[in-house]
């Protein structure tokens, strides 16, 4: 407002400055590169699993699975970290975890029955089959993510863990297997450094991952024995216990602990090669719980057909073929136009079981005093001007005194206008038939 001489005040014209808008925060497109070409490791391992190809291949599986799961856990871990924070993301497990589990349990249960003509009995509708193991595993592991905060060694503990419960026989059952053992990776992305990562991740180029991986694979090309390579390739699934791969409990804890290192090295050599700007598949990688749930179904059909046992699919070019299909499945499954289709499958509208937000973070009732309403002023009645006064008499002159001097300011608060302080609130039979020696 501005003030004038001769009347009252009237607005100003001029805009107000408004404030810059907030900046929107980019997503990392290093992250989404990785997790689609995780996914498609997935997807061409699973694949791969079905077909009786060369020691070349076996080879290339072998690293695969060394590596892929632990990886995409980690992944998975490291983007949990709000459930540290907050426990209000745990509601963000029915519609994203818990109703796409129940959804594509019954469907692989349904193309079991309807496909291979397999039928099963009523209490197994719901028990994990193929890949919906994963979320079954996701629920235990972000269910426990507070209680990671609060450790001092968590990533030591749930190592301790994987090692010991992962060799009882509570762990027989393959899906409590992959809880148990890959727990250690998800917890590692859980508590992971993040500007440590970030700093090593920039750091990183292909020419320090390649070799790594080609290290590895031309190892197992060349380590034909047979016992080896059964217990390297049981040790690559992250499910079976000591005893189903006929190891005793010292033997079977240091071949767990090489597995460990093993994928933690090739998981980093593999994240070396994975660019860090945008590229055509970035977006795909936003999209990856599709391809990971989809692709199950689409496998699934080729398998129980025998579609897969076809010579011409089992011959080396069929195997060129295969993988190059299993990519391009990737690549349709993880498509706009697929989300737009199965939407309602893989991301369900379950909100409406869910509380408002707004009634469970009601305020609660405070003890303080009921606010007095403000009695409302008295007009005033306009009085006459009153008479000009008669000029005064020359006062004598009196001796001056010095004028006291001025009481410096204080910040000390009269307890009577003191605020008082407000009262916060509360702030196996689902497994897939490996067709592995």
């Amino acid at each position: 407002m501005t003030h004038t001489l001769n009347g009252p005040q009237v607005p100003d014209t001029a805009p107000a400055t408004a404030a810059p808008p907030a900046p929107v925060k980019q997503r990392d497109a290093f992250f989404d590169n990785a997790k689609f070409m995780t996914i498609t490791l997935v997807v061409v391992g699973h694949l791969w699993a079905q077909l009786r190809g060369s020691q070349a291949e076996h080879s290339a599986y072998m690293v695969i699975y060394a590596f892929h799961m632990p990886l995409f856990t980690f992944i998975t871990g490291y983007f949990s970290r709000g459930y540290i924070r907050s426990t209000d993301k745990l509601r963000g497990l029915l519609p994203t975890v818990i109703a796409p589990y129940v959804i594509f349990t019954l469907l692989s249960r349904a193309n079991l029955y309807f496909v291979a003509d397999k039928p099963f009995p009523a209490d197994q509708w719901l028990e994990p089959h193929f890949v919906t193991w994963f979320l079954a595993a996701l629920v235990c592991w972000r269910l426990s993510a507070p209680l990671w905060r609060h450790l001092r060694f968590p990533v030591t503990t749930s190592v301790v863990v994987a090692l010991v419960v992962g060799g009882w026989d509570l762990s027989s059952d393959k899906n409590v297997g992959h809880t148990i053992i890959l727990l250690p990776f998800f917890v590692f992305g859980l508590t992971v450094d993040t500007e440590l990562f970030d700093r090593l991740r920039r750091r990183a180029r292909w020419w320090m991952g390649a070799p790594v991986l080609l290290g590895v694979f031309l190892a197992f090309y060349l380590w034909t024995s047979s016992y080896v390579d059964r217990r390297v390739t049981a040790l690559s699934y992250w499910c079976d216990t000591y005893r189903d791969m006929k190891m005793s409990l010292p033997v079977g804890v240091a071949a767990r602990l090489m597995a460990f290192a093993l994928a933690i090295a090739l998981g980093a050599a593999f994240l070396a090669l994975v660019p860090k700007r945008r590229t055509w598949f970035t977006e795909l990688g936003t999209r990856t719980m599709y391809v990971f749930l989809l692709h199950a179904l689409v496998l699934k059909v080729f398998d129980y057909t025998k579609l897969l046992d076809e010579p011409a699919v089992q011959s080396r070019a069929g195997l060129v073929l295969t993988t190059l299909a299993a990519v391009g499945l990737s690549v349709v499954l993880a498509s706009a136009p697929v989300r737009r289709a199965t939407h309602w499958l893989v991301e369900p509208r379950v909100g409406w079981l869910l509380s408002k937000p707004a009634a469970r973070h009601a305020a609660k009732p405070t003890n303080a005093a009921p606010a007095v309403p403000a009695v409302p002023a008295v007009p005033t009645v306009p009085t006459a001007p009153a008479a000009p006064a008669a000029p005064a008499a020359p006062a004598a002159p009196a001796a001056t005194e010095p004028a006291p001097a001025a009481e410096p300011p204080t910040d000390r608060i009269i307890p009577s206008q003191a605020s008082e302080p407000t009262i916060g609130q509360a702030p196996h039979p689902g497994e897939p038939s490996h067709r592995r020696p």
